[in-house]
């Protein structure tokens, strides 16, 4: 297992975040079985707190519980990506045009500056491109000044940039664009840009046949 044992409060949240990056990094795979016992081994934690965490996870859509079976990295399949997506760009669009109204001219420099980054990071490996694309998006979210629309998008998001980072890449392209539009409060242009912005496909390619051919193994 690729951790290290966990020593401070808020155990639970450490493990969830702890879970979680394995994830996104790829040491824990699609469809492998997280064993409550074996990671509170490993974790230096009890099994309740694993299960804590587990069910935190479960909530954004990062691992599948079987009830008295098995917990279960999500498979991430492509059908429930593209439902997921539609949703991510409507809620999105709220999130956009809200936090235009409300933003600062020192908040629209951090969003240019995020946006700067996350192009940039576009050179370095999928998992520093999808955290800088995360941060950008979960940024605009926190400054529409709607808790419960940004705890929804970030639920909803979370497996769609873990499938990003599996297709070995972050968007990359387009932030400055994104943020510029952002800049001048135009509603269609955010809501066009911003929707364009979502379908483009992750800087890297396609999926090798390999990790197709394991997908189709997982979700049949």
């Amino acid at each position: 297992m690729p951790f290290q044992p966990v020593r401070a409060e808020s155990l639970s949240a450490q493990v969830f975040e702890t879970i979680r990056d394995a994830i996104f990094r790829g040491e824990l795979k699609p469809g492998e079985t997280l064993r409550e016992l074996g990671l509170a081994k490993t974790l230096n934690v009890s099994q309740a707190t694993v299960r804590e965490a587990l069910a935190h996870l479960e909530q954004y859509g990062l691992v599948v519980r079987t009830p008295n079976r098995s917990t279960n990295v999500t498979t991430f399949a492509a059908d429930e990506a593209d439902q997921r997506q539609a949703v991510r760009c409507a809620l999105e669009t709220v999130a956009f045009l809200e936090a235009r109204e409300r933003m600062t001219p020192d908040e629209m420099e951090e969003i240019a500056m995020l946006a700067n980054e996350a192009e940039q990071s576009s050179r370095n490996g999928a998992y520093d491109a999808i955290q800088a694309e995360r941060r950008f998006h979960g940024r605009v979210w926190e400054l529409a000044g709607n808790p419960v629309l940004s705890r929804t998008l970030e639920q909803v998001s979370m497996p769609l940039f873990v499938r990003r980072a599996r297709l070995r890449g972050g968007a990359g392209v387009e932030y400055k664009h994104l943020a510029a539009n952002l800049r001048s409060g135009d509603s269609t242009a955010i809501a066009e840009s911003l929707k364009s912005h979502l379908q483009q496909p992750p800087v890297g390619g396609e999926e090798s046949a390999d990790e197709v051919a394991t997908a189709a193994t997982m979700t049949a």
